[in-house]
C-alpha cells in the first residue's frame, strides 16, 4: 500500500502504483500521492516554499513505467524541457492512470505521438541525475536535477 501522511491511499490500479513507487523509490526518487491536481499543487507549493521558487521545476509525465520507476515527460516546447533539467529539485505530476508495466507498453503510445513528424522533446527520467568518472565514483546532480519528487495524482 501507498501511505502518506499515516493515512493508506488506494489507487486505481495499486499494484502498478506500488511497483512504480518502489522502483522509484530504489533509485533516490522520492514520492508522494496526491489525491487530486489541487492536492499536487499544494505539494509544488510546499517544495517551493522550501526551496525557493527557481530551485523547483515542475513537469507532468504522460506515462510511468512502473517495471522501472520511470516517468516518461513530452513536450513540444523546451522550457518545459529545461524545467526538467536545470533546478536543483524536479517535480514530476504523474496520474495513477498513466502508470503501464513496462516500457513494452508504451511503444503504441509512442508511435502515435511523432506519426506527425512534429519537434518534440521526449525524456526518459529514472531518479534524479547521475554520472559518474572514468574511475566509477558516482555523483549526483552534475548533469540535472540533484533530487527528483514524483507526485503520483489518484484522481
Amino acid at each position: 500500500m501507498i501511505y502518506r501522511n499515516g493515512k493508506t491511499l488506494q489507487m486505481k490500479n495499486p499494484s502498478l502504483a506500488e511497483m512504480f513507487t518502489l522502483r522509484a523509490r530504489a533509485v533516490a526518487a522520492r514520492v508522494s500521492v496526491a489525491s487530486d491536481e489541487a492536492a499536487a499543487g499544494a505539494v509544488i507549493a510546499e517544495e517551493r516554499a522550501k526551496r525557493g521558487a527557481e530551485g523547483v521545476g515542475v513537469a507532468h509525465a504522460a506515462l510511468g513505467i512502473a517495471q522501472t520507476g520511470t516517468c516518461i515527460v513530452e513536450t513540444d516546447d523546451e522550457e518545459t524541457r529545461l524545467q526538467t533539467m536545470l533546478p536543483e529539485t524536479s517535480v514530476i505530476v504523474l496520474r495513477a492512470d498513466d502508470i503501464i508495466p513496462s516500457l513494452a507498453d508504451a511503444a503504441d503510445y509512442m508511435r502515435e505521438r511523432f506519426k506527425d513528424g512534429k519537434i518534440s522533446y521526449t525524456s526518459f527520467i529514472t531518479g534524479p541525475s547521475r554520472t559518474a568518472d572514468i574511475e566509477r565514483v558516482s555523483a549526483i546532480g552534475v548533469h540535472g536535477p540533484l533530487d527528483l519528487h514524483i507526485i503520483i495524482v489518484e484522481g
